[in-house]
């Protein structure tokens, strides 16, 4: 007997292979994996086939593209940017597997055979890997790999290429064993055609600029994260892990399950009438946010999105609280919350989504239950951000918010909570989000999955201290006409409910600082201080610079910030003490490099 897991691996290889060449056929019906979610045309047919063993629907879409993909109202107009990737440049030499005569030539029917966990062969660009030990080591999971088994990972990272960095290449010829003949490298990739999940992605605004594609994930133009305390929710940073699904509000259903609880589902509307609504400010911010500052030629970082410094945000999230959800499904939340009550069975809250991968894993992660039935924590089932229906991206119609917890525990499109004695075993919690000693790295310890040493890298929970100069716009040219002072602005944070009690700022890279005022329009308590705090101060230039600029010389400064919180925990002044190979917790001073000269205007 076939096992089950290599049944559906199969099936889902054939969907991936006809996608986009079968006609529809109205006698298999529509198949989804869940009936209020819809998806493109190419995704469906995948995921049909994976949850109906094979039986290929292309039903047309009901999704309203009027709807879902017109093009938000530009409230920060940018000129028009030629695109990102150019035609063909993906085909340069840093991508490109270099010659290897003295390898073998392997027949593509022989890499056609290691498919499964047993031996995971691929192919790229004529080259032949073997990747089985990476069973575990994709951060990402093991689905993906094992339906890429045994094909050329061409037409994949066409849909995925935050891969075409160049090192992803140069790791993978350590495992290289053969080459294919010139005839089976074009017959490789000529018989799959990818699925796209994310034809129906919404379309963003350009002032959120992309750092992967597919997924999306966009950080807002830093310069303007000071315009207003709220941010715009087109300007909110996204963090997707996979493609946004598309669900009818009048068909959600959430499903409330596990250890001491009744199971209950709700719908949107239950949830809007049921529970008390509350609102919260609070700040998110990816874990990886500023993960770029860490990847060099000398510590390579093997995980996406490579964030420059934006992936933080402000809003006020309206919705039910977790804690008044879970006493209605049984639970004694005052009990737990004082500590009277302990069950070794309810120790963390797992929530999984409805957005999945091309197999139909979906997204999961998880808080510790104490984060849930804190009558102080504001712990949140969010329908609304900024008075308004959550966007697409941002989780609509219903998402996690966690105030004062990292970004990825706080899922969006939410599905299922479930009340357990363990964490969420999702790889986005499990693998992803670990903070390893300096001395780890991806491509001898992290690949090689699981580490000696999980125990020596704690999942990330809470994030330290940061700030990050915004205005002046980083490596700006500016006129200094007249010039006598600047003014420095930015955002502060810091994680756990930590407040920020002052910024200091520095114009000349750290040599000296002085404090900026800060500025906080919304009360929050001790231990509650979820919401960034904005920082500015105009600073008078020295004499020496303003007397460079009369002679008509440019003059660059190098303006910088460091925060402290209530614990009087300051920001580091360099990454290299604390630089980990999953490039988290990021928080080392951030320097703004601007330009003045007096005949610029």
């Amino acid at each position: 007997m076939i096992p089950v897991r290599h049944l559906l691996k199969a099936q889902t290889r054939a969907a991936i292979r006809l996608v986009g060449t079968a006609a529809p056929n109205p006698s298999q019906g529509s198949a989804k994996p869940s009936s209020n979610i819809k998806y493109g045309a190419a995704a469906a047919a995948l995921l049909a086939a994976t949850a109906t063993g094979g039986a290929i629907a292309l039903a047309e879409s009901k999704t309203e593209e009027s709807k879902y993909r017109k093009l938000p109202k530009q409230k920060y107009p940018s000129p028009e940017t030629p695109p990102i990737h150019p035609k063909e440049s993906h085909h340069s030499d840093l991508n490109n597997p270099p010659p290897r005569p003295d390898l073998p030539t392997i027949p593509l029917e022989e890499v056609e055979q290691h498919n499964d966990e047993e031996s995971m062969w691929y192919t790229f660009r004529g080259a032949v890997y073997d990747l089985t030990f990476f069973i575990n080591g994709h951060p990402g999971g093991t689905p993906r790999l094992l339906m890429a088994a045994g094909q050329d990972l061409e037409p994949y990272w066409e849909v995925y290429r935050q891969h075409l960095r160049g090192h992803v290449v140069q790791w993978m010829e350590k495992y290289r064993i053969g080459n294919l003949s010139e005839e089976d490298a074009k017959k490789a990739v000529k018989g799959i055609t990818f699925g796209d999940m994310y034809e129906t992605d919404p379309i963003r605004d350009p002032n959120n600029l992309a750092r992967t594609e597919k997924p999306f994930n966009g950080e807002p133009r830093i310069d303007l994260l000071t315009e207003n305390y709220l941010t715009p929710n087109e300007l909110f940073y996204v963090r997707n892990h996979l493609a946004v699904p598309d669900i009818d509000p009048d068909e959600y259903v959430l499903i409330v399950k596990g250890k001491g609880i009744k199971k209950h589902k709700f719908t949107l509307e239950d949830l809007k009438t049921k529970f008390p609504k509350h609102e919260v400010v609070t700040t998110l911010q990816c874990a990886g946010n500023r993960r770029e500052d860490m990847h060099s030629n000398e510590h390579q970082i093997f995980i996406s999105p490579h964030w420059v410094v934006g992936a933080m945000s402000n809003a006020k999230w309206g919705g039910v609280k977790i804690r008044d959800v879970l006493q209605y499904c049984g639970m004694d939340v005052d009990a737990m919350a004082l500590g009277k009550l302990e069950d070794p069975k309810i120790k963390h809250l797992q929530f999984e989504s409805y957005d999945t991968d091309e197999t139909g894993y979906c997204y999961g992660n998880s808080i510790p239950i104490e984060s849930a039935v804190d009558a102080l924590g504001d712990a949140l089932f969010a329908f609304e951000m900024n008075g308004e229906p959550l966007p697409r991206d941002h989780g609509f119609p219903v998402r996690v918010i966690a105030p004062g917890h990292v970004g990825n525990c706080q899922a969006k499109w939410l599905h299922k909570v479930i009340v357990s004695d363990k964490e969420s075993s999702k790889p986005w919690k499990q693998k992803s989000y670990r903070g390893f000693a300096p001395d780890i790295n991806f491509e001898e310890d992290l690949s090689h999955w699981p580490p000696k040493r999980l125990d020596q890298a704690p999942i990330v929970l809470f994030q330290p201290v940061t700030s990050l100069v915004c205005n002046p716009p980083q490596n700006s040219l500016m006129g200094a006409k007249d010039l006598t002072e600047i003014t420095v602005k930015g955002v502060a944070w810091s994680g756990g409910g930590r407040g920020i009690e002052r910024v200091d700022v520095s114009i000349d890279g750290g040599k000296s600082w002085t404090a900026a005022e800060l500025y906080k329009p919304v009360e929050q308590k001790m231990n509650r201080q979820w919401a960034w705090t904005q920082f500015s101060k105009t600073l008078k230039l020295p004499e020496d610079v303003r007397k460079r600029l009369a002679r008509g010389e440019q003059v660059s400064l190098d303006i910088t910030s460091k925060a402290m919180n209530s614990d009087f925990n300051l920001q580091p002044e360099t990454m290299e003490p604390y630089w980990n190979a999953r490039g988290v917790c990021i928080n080392h001073w951030y320097h703004v490099k601007v330009s003045y000269h007096i005949e610029i205007t």
